[in-house]
């Protein structure tokens, strides 16, 4: 590999070790935890250190371990300076105000200002009376001025915004003015100041560190809380682990992740797109095709089997037995997500590379990688919502057929839900039936399109909080009634 090669392709390696950095922050976070545990309650703390056996936390636990090393590995090939001072950016106050009184009759008096460029969101400056202001001067002997001077009077402050999209009123590494007073009477200048971190993305660091510690202190929660449904949901979890449709579905679309970086998809320009839309596709299908084995092999084959009799015979009730199949499930879905989601974030980084080298495109900065990676985050979270839905309908199914019919059954209901949109439209001004099976299916079967946001993940277009929320409520409250089908259909299904 040539070095300009080289050098290219170290612009995708940041995104990576961002979400690497925040596996070991989130590793951090979790061993302070399980040592204040150790002091406030050994049983919580023997239970987490337990937890490591089952199968979500121990398969979490490897992962966070893998990203971790592929952070230190990546450690020496990623501007730390830079990233560095944007992340400390993060922490620290973020407005500034400045008085100066500019004496009668001065001309380009110099003011440093304590800020880079490079960092400022927004800055205001009024005075008190007339005043010019000068805020690009000469650089090496020409007269560089790209910016005009600033003519300031008492009633009109002046603005400038990042958001705007405006040339930076400053050049260079520090910030500072020059101003020119006229009049015979000293002038009051006042200017406010707002700094950002240079580069936003590195916010990926501790969202990536919170979502994980989230991640791991709700699970642990659940094996304190309900201890006989996580009982069952760790005995589904490994179950579906140690199934060879668990290890061929990781494997498959962590390699099939991999080649869609090579792939060429003939779209003049767009192939990060198509990389983005094909790989939340396989991840979604890949955790279906898992999950609704997984229902089949727990719940309908103990069925078959009579284990299902054996664990009920002890004290646990027929809603906790549903209850802990739909928690291990969901688990089983969280961890293909977590898995394949982080290949998925990986391969869209380079893919940015890979793209602008084979259209021969300006290389690209490293934060274009990380904001092309950050349009997926969405896409996985709705995904997952659509998955965890899904499987609550497997769920049910399995009460009373095998694995064929819940295959069937399962991926029909996937492919219509899709579809009803569709169908609803298409009956508008049919016959009555013809309305009437529309209506039907848009009212039984889950409107998946609420958690399709391909065209929006593809775009890059910023997808609001809110919708993710009514979308997870939307999942949740199905899953909910999917859940009670699943209770009636398996509370008088006989054993024995």
């Amino acid at each position: 590999m040539t070095p300009l090669l080289a050098n290219r392709w170290l612009i995708a390696l940041p995104p990576v070790w961002l979400i690497g950095m925040g596996a070991i922050a989130a590793i951090a976070v979790i061993l302070v935890v399980w040592a204040a545990l150790l002091v406030v309650s050994p049983r919580a703390a023997a239970e987490a250190r337990l937890s490591l056996r089952d199968g979500f936390a121990g398969p979490m636990a490897w992962l966070l371990l893998t990203l971790s090393a592929l952070a230190v590995a990546l450690t020496p090939l990623v501007p730390l300076e830079s990233i560095g001072r944007s992340l400390a950016r993060l922490l620290t106050a973020q407005g500034a105000q400045k008085s100066i009184e500019i004496a009668p009759h001065t001309v380009l008096q110099e003011i440093p200002l304590d800020l880079r460029p490079q960092e400022l969101e927004s800055i205001e400056m009024e005075s008190d009376a007339p005043l010019t202001v000068r805020t690009q001067q000469p650089i090496e002997g020409f007269a560089l001025v790209k910016v005009p001077d600033v003519e300031l009077s008492a009633a009109t402050p002046w603005q400038w915004k990042r958001s705007e999209g405006r040339m930076n009123p400053f050049l260079g590494q520090q910030a500072k003015l020059e101003a020119t007073n006229s009049s015979d009477k000293p002038v009051r200048l006042t200017i406010h100041s707002r700094l950002a971190p240079e580069f936003s993305q590195t916010a990926i660091l501790p969202w990536t560190a919170v979502t994980l510690v989230s991640i791991a202190g709700l699970y642990l929660l659940f094996r304190l809380v309900p201890r006989r449904i996580a009982a069952v949901a760790s005995a589904t979890t490994k179950e579906a682990i140690g199934q060879p449709i668990f290890a061929v579905a990781i494997i498959v679309g962590a390699v099939l992740l991999m080649a869609f970086i090579v792939i060429p998809y003939n779209t003049f320009g767009e192939d990060v797109k198509m990389l983005k839309d094909s790989g939340l596709t396989l991840v979604k299908v890949l955790a279906l095709l898992v999950v609704v084995w997984t229902a089949s092999v727990s719940v309908a084959d103990e069925i078959e089997g009579r284990t299902a009799l054996t664990v009920l015979s002890k004290p646990l009730t027929r809603r906790q037995f549903i209850l802990g199949k739909f928690a291990g499930l969901v688990l089983v879905a969280l961890l293909v997500f977590l898995i394949l989601g982080s290949v998925l974030l990986m391969t869209t980084s380079l893919k940015v590379v890979y793209d602008a080298r084979e259209g021969a495109k300006v290389d690209p900065l490293w934060r274009d990688c990380a904001d092309e990676m950050i349009t997926v985050v969405p896409g996985l979270v709705l995904s997952l919502l659509e998955t965890i839905l899904l499987a609550a309908v497997s769920l049910a199914v399995s009460t009373r057929l095998g694995m064929v019919p819940n295959l069937i059954i399962c991926f029909t209901v996937y492919a219509l839900g899709h579809l009803v949109p569709l169908i609803v439209q298409s009956s508008v001004g049919k016959f009555a039936i013809v309305r009437f099976v529309g209506q039907l299916f848009a009212t039984i079967l889950p409107v998946l399109e609420h958690f399709t946001i391909e065209a929006a993940v593809v775009g890059g277009v910023p997808v609001p909080w809110s919708y993710l929320g009514w979308a997870a409520l939307y999942a949740g409250l199905y899953s909910t009634v999917a859940l009670l089908v699943a209770l009636i259909l398996f509370q008088d299904r006989d054993l024995a």
